[in-house]
């Protein structure tokens, strides 16, 4: 008979620094039971662990990470006895660990059976013959792999001091949580996974792999399903593998002789006119249901998964001007890909459960993201995340586990490490269709072409994991998915970073400019495939205070600090302000740091989302000479005080959001300066072509349309269409400073898209203090000014269930949104007027 435990549940836990308390032979003795031990939760990170025992206080608040350093230097063990059914102490079995972190040594009655030090990939150690009957213990002792890297090289690995400290790059595990720009150093270390007991004497059915190749022209699909099979006896057993499509009652089997040890067996199946599934907004998320199983020894395992048919393809032909495309193509048809990079959700990363998961897809479905980047210096997607952006169509691009640094590829055992993780990784998540890239790396290649890996020792030692074992490996277990080496990356010998060749990361903009962030610069970039970039702003001013010690709610005050983002609080040069201060003082010409903090947030927030808008709106009206606008990044790790993201810890709205979800929107407007027109852009990306009308013009800031004119268009299918064009000379006689373009789609006379445009910055524009008039009509709210009225808003903690937030009120030209009775009576909470008018 074939079973299962689960040893989850309450274990003793202690820990040890001390050469003669760090051997788990120590706490075998029965005398020990109940002394020194904190009752600790399996699974859950130590941190957690020790909070419950009151020893440490919420790592998000104040300065509290750094009280918690103490726990990444310790040596925890774990004392857990369990009762054994007899069956399974006769009978091959398996200790089964589903996350360790990290370095583990494993003890069962005594005796060691086995050590693991690879967080990315379960643990699965072989206890046959080492099992009692009735009471057993287990002893684990776990540390975060600082002490065993102590002695390996650091230097030319990875950059700055914290790199020789943590040697991260000897770890498999999440890499940010020795400490990024925009996530504190606190370094995971325990159980943090499912902990079971396994027992068969018959076949056991290990990882099963399914996906779909469909044919050219999407008639026909084959689906591939692959199973891993460990035989127990010494002599071969008779089963059968067998695989059943629910929907369509298709079935195929596979008689086997399975002899000891692994094995790896494929079944096949044809579908006709295969319900495809599609990225959200372009069709169906069609899923059949796949159940597999195993007969061997009069028993059955059975596992059932769900899949979906796709063809990925990236187009990389010749670009017309220079160059080459580079178009993401699922089933024949190109979609832009609108969306922000995903970090793993916590500091505690495996604290995240499902319903986190699915609120942030939720909240990236309503910003209108198709895609999300699964960033490589965190953590494989979890199949609760992968499930969520299945069901709603949301593609994942998933860089494997490398971000940032050299990686030790020239040792033996790294590499056949490295090897087994993305093998499993590959199989494991397989089946999501929403899975369309694997791609190698986060800007390891970069590094190899402009951070210095060329001259340095070791040179280029992660090579072929890079550019041989990974791409093998991919194309071997899941050639349904993409590969690409890195990201940035280009083909033909171009530098990684190529604007017209493959995928960019185009930071130019707020990293590399010292006086602040002058995203007026991202209105000439050209980028093909943009990965990754973005705007450093503020949190909501609620998330502010939750993590703020009272004594502590001003500019630069310790927790302040402590929270903010290095890029943000430093500048490339002495004596200047750091680059999220200096933004507010190029844009709005004002002095920051005599800014009280509630205005700073709220000024600093609103020049993120201009920043944003100006990003996406660039690259959707280039579509697809430009086939992406991915920002950095969409969901924060940890409570911040300046950050990427459009959702913050809390998964409260930044100011942002709302001017994201309008710039991603399906059918959308862009007006951009090119030379000496204006020009106004219809996007469409849907699969339907759109009708109605663009209105379009210039207006004055104190009021007035000198230039108004309406035209009916048609915006075909997933295009960009140039859809009116003027002098700019026109403009420029109204006065730069005193007025902006515009542009409006309507749909039966109502607005659903709006656009403006300035080409002198917010500092130098007259505006003036704006009259907002209000009123409601049934669930109807309507907002109106016969001035020019920047950044209306209308809820600044980012707490209230708006249908929308953040907007400009043209002069004279009302603006609608939806209102519910339950968010009680509406008003303007701040105007970004006030920014420049109070100077």
């Amino acid at each position: 008979m074939s079973g299962s435990l689960s040893l989850n549940g309450t274990w003793g836990l202690t820990w040890a620094e001390g050469s003669h308390l760090m051997h788990p032979s120590h706490y075998l003795g029965p005398s020990l039971r109940g002394r020194r031990l904190l009752p600790a939760a399996v699974p859950a990170p130590i941190h957690q662990v020790l909070r419950a025992a009151g020893l440490l206080e919420d790592p998000n608040l104040g300065l509290n990470s750094l009280k918690a350093r103490w726990v990444e230097e310790q040596f925890w063990i774990y004392r857990h006895t369990f009762t054994v059914p007899a069956e399974a102490a006769e009978q091959p079995a398996w200790l089964v660990f589903d996350k360790l972190e990290l370095d583990t040594l494993v003890l069962l009655n005594g005796q060691e059976v086995g050590r693991h030090a690879n967080a990315n990939r379960p643990a699965r150690f072989a206890v046959t013959g080492k099992l009692r009957p009735g009471e057993n213990l287990l002893v684990v002792r776990v540390d975060a792999g600082f002490h065993s890297a102590a002695d390996k090289p650091g230097n030319g690995f990875c950059s700055g001091e914290i790199g020789l400290l943590t040697k991260r790059h000897w770890h498999r595990n999440p890499q940010y949580q020795v400490g990024w720009d925009w996530n504190a150093r606190l370094t995971n270390v325990g159980i943090l996974g499912d902990v079971r007991l396994e027992w068969s004497a018959v076949p056991r059915l290990d990882q099963v792999t399914l996906f779909a190749l469909p044919s050219t022209d999407l008639s026909t699909a084959t689906l591939f399903v692959r199973a891993s099979i460990e035989g127990v006896a010494e002599e071969p057993v008779a089963a059968v593998l067998r695989a059943r499509v629910v929907e369509t009652g298709q079935e195929v089997s596979l008689p086997l002789s399975v002899v000891q040890g692994e094995s790896r067996h494929e079944l096949q199946l044809e579908i006709a006119n295969p319900r495809l599934w599609w990225p959200i907004g372009h069709g169906e998320q069609f899923r059949y249901t796949v159940e597999v199983t195993l007969e061997a020894g009069g028993e059955t395992q059975r596992v059932v998964r769900r899949t979906g048919v796709r063809r990925v393809e990236i187009d990389q032909s010749p670009h017309p001007v220079e160059g080459r495309y580079f178009i993401l193509k699922i089933n024949n048809r190109p979609i832009f890909c609108k969306g922000g990079n995903w970090v793993p959700a916590d500091m505690l990363y495996s604290t995240v459960d499902a319903a986190r998961y699915r609120e942030l897809v939720d909240l990236a479905v309503a910003a209108n993201f198709n895609l999300l980047r699964v960033w490589g210096g965190g953590l494989f997607a979890d199949h609760a995340l992968c499930d969520a952006c299945d069901e709603q169509g949301i593609l994942l691009w998933h860089d494997f586990l490398f971000a940032c640094a050299q990686y030790p590829g020239d040792d033996p055992d790294f590499a056949a490490e490295v090897r087994r993780e993305v093998t499993f990784a590959v199989r494991d998540l397989a089946h999501h269709p929403s899975l369309v890239v694997w791609c190698g790396n986060n800007e390891v290649e970069w590094g190899d072409w402009s951070w210095g890996y060329d001259s340095q020792r070791p040179a280029h030692p992660h090579y072929v994991l890079f550019h041989h074992d990974i791409p093998r490996i991919v194309h071997a277990e899941d050639p349904s998915t993409a590969h690409w080496i890195s990201s940035p990356y280009s083909p033909d010998f171009q530098h990684p970073n190529d604007p017209t060749v493959g995928d960019q990361h185009p930071w130019g903009v707020s990293i590399n400019n010292p006086g602040g962030a002058d995203w007026w610069e991202y209105r000439t970039y050209v980028d093909r495939f943009p990965n990754e970039g973005g705007v450093l702003g503020a949190t909501s001013p609620a998330t502010l205070r939750q993590f703020l010690p009272e004594n502590e709610r001003y500019l630069g005050s310790p927790s302040w600090d402590h929270h903010d983002n290095p890029i943000a609080c430093t500048a490339h040069e002495a004596g200047l302000l750091g680059r999220a201060y200096a933004t507010v003082e190029l844009w709005l010409g004002r002095d920051p740091l005599a800014m009280d903090w509630e205005e700073y947030a709220f000024a600093s927030a609103l020049l993120q989302a201009e920043g944003l808008r100006e990003y996406i709106t660039n690259y959707r009206r280039r579509m697809f000479s430009s086939a992406s606008a991915i920002f950095w990044m969409y969901n924060d790790s940890w409570p911040v005080t300046h950050g990427w993201t459009i959702v913050d810890y809390y998964r409260r709205k930044k100011l942002a959001y709302h001017p994201v979800r309008r710039a991603f929107q399906p059918v959308s407007v862009v007006v951009a300066a090119e030379a000496d027109t204006v020009t106004v852009y219809g996007v469409n990306d849907t699969p339907e072509p759109w009708s109605g009308e663009v209105r379009y013009g210039l207006f004055r800031l104190a009021g007035g349309l000198p230039l108004d004119a309406t035209a009916a268009v048609t915006l075909p299918a997933n295009a960009s269409t140039a859809l009116a064009q003027f002098d700019r000379g026109q403009w420029e006689e109204l006065g730069l400073r005193q007025s902006g373009a515009f542009a409006l789609l309507l749909e039966r006379g109502r607005p659903i898209a709006q656009h403006r445009l300035f080409l002198e910055r917010f500092k130098d524009l007259a505006l003036t203090e704006p009259r907002i008039s209000l009123s409601r009509e049934g669930e109807r709210l309507t907002l109106a000014s016969e001035t020019f009225a920047w950044g209306v808003c209308l809820d600044l903690e980012g707490e209230l269930a708006l249908a929308d937030n953040c907007f400009d009120l043209l002069p004279g030209i009302p603006y609608t949104l939806p209102w519910h009775t339950d968010l009680g009576e509406p008003r303007v909470i701040r105007v970004g007027n006030a920014l420049v008018t109070s100077r």
